[in-house]
C-alpha cells in the first residue's frame, strides 16, 4: 500500500492550519485508493465506516427517487471530503458516490477519524466551518431552485389569473359571432391561431376554447417570449444577443419537450416537457412569433408525426396535443421574410381568429367594465356596485391603445381609490396624450432623484412654513393695526411666492401647505376615509372658485393691504375651514374640493413647466399592486398614470418612493402644453379663466370707475355699491367673452368658448401676480424697518441702512404683462387649429385679450 506524505494533504481545507506533527499523524492513518470511472466509492444504505479525501479526479453524488430515476445531486473534485456527515450522524448513507473520472482518494476509517477529532481541536473547528459553509450553500441553492420552480408554475398556470368570464364579454355583433366561433372550435381538435393587438385578451379566447371542450383534458400554458428558465441557468446582463437567443431557444425546447439529466445547459435533473404533461389535452402558446427557428422545426415534426424526444435522449415518445397559439404580430409578413416557419404557420392557421381592438367596438366597453367589478371588488376587498354615467362616458371616449388589458388596469385603480359604491369620473385615470420629445425627466439627475426618494422631503419644509404662517397670523391679529410687518409680508411676499411656486412647481406648494399640516397635526385622518357627497364632487370646484373671487375682492374692499386685523381674520378663517372640512370629508378633502387657494394653484399648475406622471406602459404591463395609491400612497387618491388628474397632484413624491419599477417621471415641459390636452379642457375651466381676468380688472379698476384715485395700499373701505360694481365688472367681462364666442354663425358658442377660454389663463395669472408684485415694489422695502421696530432693535440696527431699494423692479411689470399676453395669444391660436375652428371665430376673443392687457398696464 502506497504511503501518503504530509505535504500531499497540507493543502486540503479540512487539514488547513495543522502543524507538521499533526499532519504526519493524519498521513500515517490514511490509505491510498484508486477508482475507475463509474465505480461506486460509497454506496447508499451502507453503514458509515469510512470517509474519503479526493486527491485527483471528480465524483458525483447520486440519489434514486421513488420512480426509479437517478438524480444527480452535486459534483466534487480535488480537496473535497466525502462521507464525514454520515459518520457524525451515525446513520446509513442516503446516496451513492460515483467516480465520474479516474479518481485517487485517501481513505480514513471511522475509528481513526473520531480519535483525530478528539485529539485535534483545530481539526474539529475546520470540520465545523466546512459543514456550516455547505449548509449555507444548500440553503442558497434551495432558495434559487424554489424560485425557479415558482417561475415554472407561474408560466404554467398564470394565464388562468385573467378575469373569469363564461364567455367573451360584450354585446356587439362581433362578440356574439366570436362566442359562437369559440363554441365551435371547442368541439374540434384542430389547432387554432389567435391574432390580435396587445391586450385584446387573446389568452381569454384560448382559455374559453379549452374550457368549452368536452371531457376532462389537461391544459398547459407557455409564454414563448418568457419561458421558464432551464434549472440553474445563469445569464448576466452583459451576455451577447447571440448567447441570449441561444438560451431562450434552449429554455423553449426544455419547456416543450423536456430534457434528460445533462441534456440541457446547466441541467442536473430530468424535466418532463409540457407536450408530455399535456398529452390528450391542450397547450396554449402565447407569443408564438417569439419561438426560435430550431424549436419551430421540432414543433412541426411533432405535429406531423405525434412523436418527440427529450433533449439528451434517443427514446421516441408520443403524445396527442392540440396547439392553441396566440400572437400580437401578424405572422404572414414574418413567413414571407423567412422569420417564421411556413409549414408551422400553415398547420396553425387552418383555424384562425382575429380579435378586433377595443376602439372599434366601443359598444362593448360598458359591458366589460361592469363585468369586471365583481372580480376587482374581491381583489381589493371593496364593495363598488356600479359606474356613474359620466365615468362610463369617459371610458367610452378613450381610444384604449392597449385594449382590454388597459381597461382592466384602469378599472382596478378606480376601484382602489373609490370609497363609495359608485365610480366617478375623477376615479378614472387615463393617459390624456402621449409624452413625446421636448421633455426632460428631472429624476434622471442623481441629485434630484436622491432628494425625491428622501422620505422627509418635502414634508420637512413644513418646519419652515408652519411657524411662519402661525407667526404671521398671530401678529396680524394681535399686533399693530396698521404698519404691521407681518401684514406686509403676507401681501408683498406671501401671495407672490404662492403664485410663483405654483407656476414653477405646479401644486408642489400643497405638499407643505401650513394649513393642511396643522390640520393633520390636530388629529385629522392620514388619508381620505370616504368619498364626499355627489354634490360636493360636482360643485366643489365651482364653490372654491366663487370663494376665491369673493376673497380677492374682499382684499381690496376691506383694505387688507393696510389693515392687519382683516388679514388675520382671513387667514384664521381659512385655517379653521381647512381643519373643519378635513374632519368631515377626510384629509385633503378641503384641499381637493373646496380650498380657494388650492383652486388658484390648480389653475396655475396647468401652465407650469413641471409635471409629474408615470410611464403608462410600465404601469400597465408590470404593476399589479398599485402601491402608489394604496396605504401610504397618494394622499389625493390619484394614480400617476392618469395625467388628466395632474392638476390635483401635490408633488408629495410618495409615488416616486413607492414605485418598485421606477416608472415615475418628473418632466420639464413646454408650459403651453398644459392647455392643449383636450381631456383637461372643459366649459368650467374656460369660465374660471375668463372670470379671473374680470376679477383682476375689478379689484383695481373699481375705485377708478367709482371716481376715486387708485391706491396700491388701499385704506378706503368699499361701500356696498362699490362691491356690487366690482361684481358687475366681473360678470360683464365674462359675458363679453361669451358674446365673443357667439359672434360667428354656424359655430356653437359653447364649443368656441371652451376652446378659447383657457387661453385667458396666462394673462389672468400674470394680472393677479402684478397686484401683489406692485405692492412689493411700492411698499416691500418697509418690511425691514417694521420688523426691526417690532423686535425692539431700533437702537441696535440702522433701519435706513438696511432698507432695500425695490423701485427698479417696476421695469419688470410691462415686459411680464406683454409676455403673458403673447403666451395667451399662442395658446389660443394653437387651440383654434387643434379644434378645427375658423379663424374668424376667435376674433372677438383676441380683441378681448388685447383689451384686457391694455387695462392691466393702466391699472397695475
Amino acid at each position: 500500500m502506497a504511503s501518503i506524505s504530509s505535504e500531499t494533504i497540507s493543502g486540503i481545507r479540512l487539514f488547513s492550519g495543522l502543524n507538521h506533527h499533526d499532519l504526519q499523524r493524519i498521513a500515517q492513518r490514511l490509505e491510498l485508493r484508486d477508482f475507475a470511472a463509474g465505480d461506486v466509492i460509497l454506496a447508499r444504505s451502507e453503514p458509515a465506516q469510512e470517509l474519503y479525501v479526493i486527491l485527483s479526479g471528480r465524483i458525483r453524488v447520486e440519489l434514486l427517487d421513488r420512480s426509479g430515476q437517478i438524480l444527480n445531486l452535486t459534483e466534487f473534485g480535488i480537496g473535497n471530503v466525502i462521507g464525514e456527515r454520515a459518520i457524525l450522524t451515525a446513520e446509513k448513507r442516503s446516496a451513492d458516490v460515483r467516480a465520474i473520472t479516474d479518481v485517487q482518494a485517501a481513505r480514513l476509517t471511522r475509528q481513526h477519524f473520531e480519535e483525530l477529532l478528539e485529539s485535534m481541536p483545530l481539526l474539529y473547528a475546520n470540520l465545523s466551518r466546512i459543514l456550516a459553509a455547505q449548509l449555507g450553500s444548500w440553503a442558497h441553492r434551495h432558495q434559487r431552485e424554489e424560485s425557479e420552480h415558482r417561475e415554472v408554475i407561474t408560466n404554467i398556470i398564470g394565464w388562468q389569473l385573467l378575469p373569469e368570464f363564461g364567455e367573451f364579454p360584450g354585446t356587439s355583433q362581433w362578440v356574439r359571432l366570436l362566442n359562437q366561433r369559440l363554441q365551435h372550435l371547442a368541439d374540434t381538435r384542430s389547432h387554432v391561431l389567435i391574432l390580435g393587438e396587445p391586450g385584446t385578451w387573446k389568452d381569454l379566447a384560448a382559455r374559453l376554447i379549452h374550457f368549452h371542450s368536452t371531457g376532462d383534458r389537461p391544459v398547459l400554458f407557455l409564454d414563448c417570449a418568457s419561458p421558464p428558465p432551464v434549472m440553474g441557468e445563469e445569464c448576466s446582463a452583459s451576455d451577447s444577443a447571440q448567447q441570449n437567443s441561444l438560451l431562450l431557444g434552449l429554455a423553449q425546447e426544455a419547456a416543450l419537450f423536456g430534457h434528460a439529466p445533462e441534456g440541457a445547459m446547466y441541467a442536473r435533473r430530468v424535466r418532463r416537457g409540457m407536450i408530455e404533461l399535456a398529452a390528450g389535452g391542450d397547450i396554449i402558446l402565447r407569443n408564438i412569433d417569439c419561438l426560435s427557428g430550431a424549436v419551430q422545426e421540432e414543433l412541426v415534426e411533432f405535429m406531423e408525426s405525434g412523436h418527440f424526444t427529450r433533449r439528451g435522449e434517443t427514446k421516441l415518445r408520443s403524445a396527442q396535443v392540440r396547439i392553441i397559439a396566440t400572437s400580437g404580430k401578424p405572422l404572414r409578413p414574418l413567413v414571407e421574410s423567412g422569420k417564421f416557419n411556413a409549414v408551422l404557420f400553415k398547420k396553425l392557421s387552418g383555424e384562425t381568429l382575429e380579435l378586433v381592438p377595443l376602439r372599434e367596438r366601443k359598444k362593448d366597453i360598458p359591458v366589460i367594465a361592469r363585468s369586471l367589478l365583481k372580480s376587482l371588488n374581491a381583489k381589493h376587498h371593496k364593495q363598488v356596485r356600479r359606474l356613474s354615467q359620466d365615468a362610463l362616458n369617459r371610458l367610452v371616449d378613450h381610444d384604449w391603445p392597449l385594449n382590454a388589458s388597459e381597461l382592466y388596469q384602469v378599472l382596478s385603480r378606480a376601484v382602489v381609490v373609490c370609497n363609495d359604491d359608485e365610480i366617478q369620473p375623477e376615479h378614472i385615470s387615463l393617459q390624456g396624450h402621449p409624452f413625446g420629445d421636448g421633455r426632460f425627466n428631472l429624476l434622471t439627475l442623481p441629485a434630484v432623484e436622491n432628494l425625491a426618494r428622501n422620505p422627509r422631503f418635502p414634508r420637512l419644509l413644513r418646519w419652515l412654513t408652519v411657524p411662519l404662517f402661525l407667526g404671521v397670523t398671530l401678529y396680524t391679529l394681535f399686533g399693530p393695526r396698521q404698519h404691521n410687518a407681518a401684514n406686509l409680508v403676507a401681501w408683498t411676499i406671501g401671495w407672490p411666492a404662492l403664485l410663483l411656486t405654483a407656476f414653477l412647481f405646479a401644486r408642489g406648494w400643497c405638499s407643505f401647505c401650513p394649513m393642511e399640516a396643522i390640520g393633520e397635526f390636530v388629529g385629522v385622518s392620514s388619508r381620505v376615509v370616504r368619498d364626499p357627497a355627489p354634490w360636493l364632487r360636482r360643485w366643489g370646484p365651482s364653490l372654491s372658485f366663487a370663494a376665491l373671487v369673493v376673497i380677492l375682492l374682499l382684499e381690496q374692499a376691506t383694505g387688507m393691504f393696510s389693515y392687519a386685523g382683516a388679514t388675520g381674520v382671513l387667514l384664521s378663517g381659512i385655517l379653521c375651514a381647512t381643519v373643519s372640512a378635513d374632519l368631515v370629508i377626510g384629509r385633503r378633502g378641503w384641499c381637493k374640493f373646496l380650498c380657494p387657494l388650492g383652486r388658484i394653484v390648480s389653475l396655475v399648475s396647468r401652465i407650469s413647466p413641471l409635471e409629474m406622471h408615470s410611464n403608462h406602459n410600465v404601469c400597465l404591463s408590470r404593476c399589479r399592486v398599485d402601491d402608489c395609491i394604496k396605504e401610504k400612497g397618494c394622499p389625493m387618491g390619484l394614480h400617476p398614470s392618469g395625467v388628466d388628474s395632474s392638476d390635483h397632484c401635490v408633488l408629495c413624491l410618495n409615488c416616486v418612493r413607492s414605485c418598485p419599477h421606477r416608472s415615475m417621471q418628473l418632466d420639464l415641459r413646454n408650459p403651453t402644453w398644459g392647455g392643449f390636452n383636450r381631456a383637461r379642457r372643459g366649459f368650467r375651466e374656460a369660465l374660471f379663466s375668463t372670470t379671473l381676468v374680470g376679477v383682476v380688472i375689478a379689484a383695481k379698476g373699481t375705485p377708478l370707475v367709482a371716481g376715486r384715485q387708485l391706491e396700491i395700499f388701499s385704506r378706503t373701505i368699499w361701500s356696498v355699491q362699490d362691491y356690487l360694481l366690482a361684481l358687475g365688472i366681473v360678470a360683464g367681462f365674462t359675458l363679453l367673452a361669451c358674446l365673443a364666442s357667439a359672434s360667428v354663425r354656424g359655430t356653437g358658442w359653447r364649443a368656441v368658448f371652451t376652446t378659447s377660454g383657457l387661453a385667458y389663463l396666462p394673462l389672468a395669472v400674470a394680472g393677479l401676480f402684478m397686484i401683489f408684485f406692485r405692492a412689493l415694489v411700492e411698499g416691500g422695502a418697509q418690511i425691514v424697518p417694521l420688523m426691526i421696530h417690532a423686535l425692539g432693535l431700533d437702537h441696535v440696527l440702522d433701519a435706513a441702512a438696511l432698507t432695500p431699494e425695490l423701485g427698479t423692479l417696476r421695469l419688470l411689470i410691462y415686459p411680464l404683462l406683454l409676455l403673458a399676453t403673447l403666451f395667451s395669444w399662442v395658446i389660443q391660436a394653437k387651440l383654434q387649429r387643434q379644434d378645427g375652428l375658423p379663424s374668424r371665430a376667435l376674433i372677438g376673443h383676441r380683441l378681448l385679450i388685447l383689451s384686457a392687457a391694455a387695462i392691466f398696464m393702466t391699472i397695475l
